[in-house]
């Protein structure tokens, strides 16, 4: 009996051990389940583009090939790498079925995981550069951030993107052995090609891996990675010049099916050539246009990448008036509220965070490792090229962990300096200046503490909001009981409950012109388009009757107000062939009366 009790005191000693040594793996793992803790049970959000993924995964799952079934004319699609699409299509093949109200709660459990392996996979290597406690700050600043939970709420390439491009940064900067190179660079390869399949923006990964062999003068593993890089990216980009070049892409089944402002359905340089995607009528942005546009990106960018690292402007100036209201005794929401202490003041930690990110990357540099620094440099040349200001902070969410590492690393190496207060006096030559670094030494321990703070109270507003807030419609998708989702306000409500109308008083070869028509097909069965961007209302309305769309939706969202600017005059300024059947708070439903039920 004593030799068993002094093997279990042996085993839970060396468990106890064994979990000292990796306390910080357990803490990141715990933030990734509260985060998810709420949201376990319930479909994955399918709306914005879930809905294009869900959709082409369902094509390829019935071995329809690469097609929009949503669409009149099932069109090949050309906008969005396949991955994606592939894992959807894996679990409708498994599940045996393509119905969403099945597949989604599957889907969600998929980036559960994905999340938590997400999570340990930034510890890592955040782990190769800083010190235990440093990377589990780097993680949970990627983790607390309110886009990185968003994405992983919706059926977005984001997570598994972001989850790639890490697996390929630890594999890529490990330094191989000789005997170990060609796995290893397979390894690295499968990612970055996994990285480009779900994403585009995966092409910075590929650039990174061959300058690394440039800079390491490693020339004849520089062609190669560059050759094989070239096979995937080639393979892609051939596959969407074949499209566009069909008889079917040529001869669409409506007039405007593949009108460069319709960028689910066009390539995305074809998109981005327009000055502004959302306005076509601006027309096709010229050298001159696209030269300002970089520049107005660029400098737009400290700004995205600080915020990035931190938490969005908007809830930094929230948290400042809270506490403002606070200090003062104010009663909360006040509209008579007069701050005292300047909005702008918010830049500073935002700006201090880009700062830092900079230091860590030049850190980087000074060491030799430059790949890290080439895939975010890389990442933000793609992002400073599009014409969506409005979608970086979607977008950094997948360089996001690259971001948090550097800004660590440059917080870490800023720490180190100013803790060598006679180096600090002897640069300043005047040791009595000491009390200056170690005010800026609290100074960075508060930023931290403070960004913390923030993102953690975002954390509590923003999962407050998503339970207090109305489930959303009930449908097939969510259950009786409807689902709760995030930033899914009374406008998304409104336009699922006159979208419900619509399932059940419409015929099945019914077209609607909606600014949400994958999400409206999945619930309701019926074809749907996106309404044409024509300035012209008397244009518009004839693109929308020769289709022949037989509905329109005018909503009121504020993500994308399409349907207000384009298709509302259309169908207003023809009230005899166009009129209003139904309505649900701000959202109206227009029915061409020609092809009344």
């Amino acid at each position: 009996m004593e030799a068993k009790s002094g093997n279990g005191r042996t085993l839970l000693g060396a468990a106890g051990a064994r979990l000292r040594r990796r306390w910080d793996v357990a803490v990141v793992i715990v933030i990734a389940l509260l985060l998810f803790a709420p949201r376990f049970s319930g479909p994955i959000d399918l709306r914005y583009d879930a809905g294009v993924y869900y959709l082409l995964g369902t094509s390829l799952a019935k071995g329809e090939g690469y097609r929009i079934p949503s669409e009149p004319g099932s069109p090949q699609a050309l906008q969005y790498p396949p991955l994606l699409p592939a894992f959807v299509a894996l679990h409708q093949v498994v599940l045996r079925t393509t119905d969403p109200a099945i597949v989604a709660p599957w889907l969600r459990t998929s980036y559960i995981a994905m999340f938590a392996f997400f999570a340990v996979a930034i510890l890592t290597l955040a782990r190769k550069f800083l010190r235990p406690a440093a990377a589990v700050a780097a993680t949970a600043l990627s983790l607390l951030h309110v886009m990185t939970f968003f994405m992983s709420d919706l059926l977005f390439a984001e997570l598994p993107f972001a989850l790639a491009a890490v697996g390929f940064a630890l594999v890529a900067n490990k330094e191989p052995l000789k005997s170990r190179l060609w796995p290893r660079e397979l390894a690295a390869y499968a990612l970055a090609a996994a990285s480009f399949l779900l994403r585009t923006a995966g092409l910075a990964l590929f650039v990174a891996w061959v300058f690394d062999a440039l800079i390491r003068r490693r020339w004849r593993l520089a062609l190669v990675r560059a050759a094989m890089a070239f096979v995937v990216v080639a393979l892609w980009q051939g596959y969407v010049e074949r499209v566009r070049t069909s008889n079917e892409y040529l001869h669409p089944a409506y007039e405007y099916q593949r009108a460069p402002y319709q960028f689910y359905n066009v390539s995305y340089a074809e998109n981005v050539a327009l000055t502004d995607p959302f306005r076509p009528e601006l027309g096709r942005a010229s050298i001159k246009k696209l030269v300002g546009r970089l520049a107005t990106n660029l400098c737009s960018m400290p700004a995205a990448v600080g915020e990035a690292l931190s938490t969005k402007d908007g809830y930094w100036r929230e948290a400042l008036r809270r506490f403002e209201e606070t200090f003062r005794r104010l009663p909360p929401g006040g509209s008579d509220f007069i701050p005292i202490i300047p909005e702008n003041i918010v830049l500073v930690p935002i700006y201090a965070f880009g700062m830092l990110v900079v230091a860590g990357l030049i850190a980087f540099v000074r060491r030799g490792n430059w790949l890290i620094p080439i895939i975010v440099l890389g990442s933000l040349g793609l992002i400073c090229t599009t014409p969506w200001p409005g979608q970086f902070s979607r977008y950094l969410t997948s360089v996001a962990p690259f971001l948090t590492i550097s800004g660590m690393l440059g917080w870490s190496r800023c720490s180190s300096v100013l803790r060598a207060q006679d180096l600090i006096g002897a640069a300043l030559r005047a040791r009595q200046l000491g009390w200056f670094a170690r005010l800026l030494q609290w100074g960075l321990a508060g930023l931290l503490a403070l960004t913390f703070a923030i993102q953690v109270r975002t954390v509590f507003r923003v999962f407050r909001v998503r339970q207090n807030d109305p489930p959303a419609f009930a449908s097939a998708l969510e259950g009786r009981e409807g689902r709760h989702f995030f930033y899914h306000d009374a406008p998304w409500r409104d336009w699922e409950e006159a979208v419900a109308w619509l399932g059940a008083n419409t015929s099945p070869d019914a077209i609607i012109s909606t600014t949400s028509p994958h999400f409206l097909y999945l619930r309701t069965g019926r074809r749907a388009i996106l309404p044409p961007m024509e300035s012209n209302a008397a244009t518009a309305r004839r693109l929308l009757e020769a289709v022949p769309v037989s509905h329109v939706v005018v909503d009121e969202m504020g993500f994308l107000d399409v349907s207000r600017r384009y298709a509302l005059p259309a169908v207003q300024d023809d009230p005899a062939t166009w009129q209003v059947v139904h309505s649900v708070k701000g959202v109206r439903i227009y029915e061409r009366t020609p092809i009344s039920r």
